[in-house]
């Protein structure tokens, strides 16, 4: 007899495995994780955005059971700056250490960013660095370009030192710290692959061949030294001078060789867009959508969907609620992962979407990451029972079919909680898919 197994989210993935049953016959179990367009597992969950500067108990205030981790955003130049006595960087990892352990002893994860756009001052001021005067009125001014030889060497000498330094009170280097579960992987000088003035590429020292390599490096020093964490870099649409290929298009597929294939670091993409109704993958969400099948997609919330008392609600949060803005997300591009303001965790009133979309997204990560694996039990009387670990918040329905190409529902007399009865049959091949119900509002 032949019984294929599955349990889904989406589409069939993994390998089959062979079981003997008590009768000393073999019944071939392929046990599938079906996750919509089956891109490997990245991070999962819930986050909250942290605040760029020390806030007390800020870990603390968004303690709940809805929410997986939280994002650690620190500027380079409050961890690195130059001590005029040993004439040398100095750093000051503490903040990381600290947050860390907060976090650890409560059971949640990091997401660590290191905005780099800015560098620490003593740079700007070494001999030869070069630079661009970006007008962006909120992260705009003097900063260094992306193939700035001597910024570059600062970045690879402070993350490889973040991620060799052992957090304080403990036995572990940041690299291997388990409670860091995702690592920023930015451009020097620049950030994200976005630049809105397009002024960047009028420099006089720009060429596409410089910009891209500079990217590439920047890139890989971070998924270099945080190789064994997941890793991303912002996705956006940028142009230059040069219309086909599209510069976004060719940086992409230029990151696509560099990352993702074997024996190299994985490398996923964000984006700080997600609403009601975006970021759509014909537009902005385009490059994302490409990315989707092939590596792991993260989310920050465009704004909070939570206004204060007498706003005029802006359209793109029409919904009134972040979980709209999570459907969005996992209807369109399979993300498990998504980053929302505070005031939004705080609301009440979103606790109990929140709590079912971070069961979900993290049901999601168990199943693409082989975790989440079904069993089929030989009962006494013959008889064959499907089971798996269960989570009490989610819902689930099981398909049947004999030929892989037609399903239909399986009706069961017991709830489908995790134990489930096979029914009896004199088919030779029968298949069974569990399938894991995205929530519904």
């Amino acid at each position: 007899m032949e019984i294929d197994v599955r349990l889904c989210v989406g589409r069939p993935l993994l390998s089959a495995f062979r079981h003997r049953v008590l009768t000393g016959a073999w019944i071939l179990l392929s046990v599938h994780a079906c996750v919509g367009a089956q891109p490997p597992e990245g991070p999962a969950g819930i986050f909250v955005i942290g605040d760029t500067h020390p806030v007390a108990g800020e870990v603390a205030k968004f303690d709940f059971d809805f929410v997986s981790g939280y994002t650690l955003r620190v500027p380079w130049g409050d961890i690195e700056s130059w001590n005029t006595t040993t004439q040398a960087p100095q750093y000051d990892f503490s903040r990381v250490d600290s947050t860390l352990e907060d976090l650890r002893a409560r059971g949640k994860r990091m997401t660590l960013e290191i905005f780099v756009n800015k560098v620490p001052d003593y740079i700007l001021s070494l001999p030869g660095v070069v630079t661009w005067n970006n007008p962006n009125p909120n992260q705009g001014g003097v900063q260094v370009v992306p193939w700035d030889a001597t910024a570059l060497a600062a970045y690879r000498a402070m993350i490889q030192h973040l991620a060799d330094h052992l957090v304080a009170g403990t036995s572990w280097r940041v690299a291997d710290h388990p409670s860091l579960q995702s690592v920023d992987a930015p451009i020097v000088g620049l950030q994200g692959l976005r630049e809105l003035s397009n002024t960047l590429v009028h420099h006089p020292d720009y060429t596409r061949e410089r910009f891209i390599q500079s990217v590439v490096d920047a890139v890989a020093a971070s998924r270099q030294a945080f190789v064994q964490k997941y890793g991303f870099l912002a996705l956006f649409a940028m142009t230059d001078a040069t219309a086909s290929p599209a510069l976004d298009a060719t940086v992409y597929a230029r990151l696509m060789t560099e990352f993702n294939v074997s024996g190299k670091p994985s490398l996923g993409f964000f984006q700080e867009t997600l609403c009601d109704t975006g970021p759509r993958p014909d537009m902005l969400g385009q490059l994302l959508a490409t990315a989707a099948p092939k590596t792991y997609l993260l989310f920050q919330a465009l704004r909070p969907w939570a206004l204060p008392q007498g706003s005029t609600r802006p359209p793109e949060i029409a919904s009134g609620t972040p979980v709209a803005g999570i459907e969005f997300g996992w209807a369109n591009y399979g993300a498990s992962y998504v980053e929302l303001y505070g005031a939004d965790i705080l609301a009440t009133e979103n606790a109990a979407g929140l709590r079912a979309w971070n069961h979900y997204l993290n049901a999601v990560a168990a199943v693409r990451g082989g975790r989440d694996a079904l069993t089929l039990d030989l009962q006494s009387d013959g008889g064959l029972r499907l089971r798996w670990n269960a989570d009490s918040l989610l819902q689930y329905r099981l398909w049947k079919s004999t030929d892989l190409a037609n399903w239909s529902l399986l009706d069961t007399a017991e709830p489908i909680d995790g134990d489930v009865p096979l029914p009896p049959s004199t088919e030779t091949r029968r298949f069974f898919r569990t399938e894991i119900l995205a929530p519904v509002r």
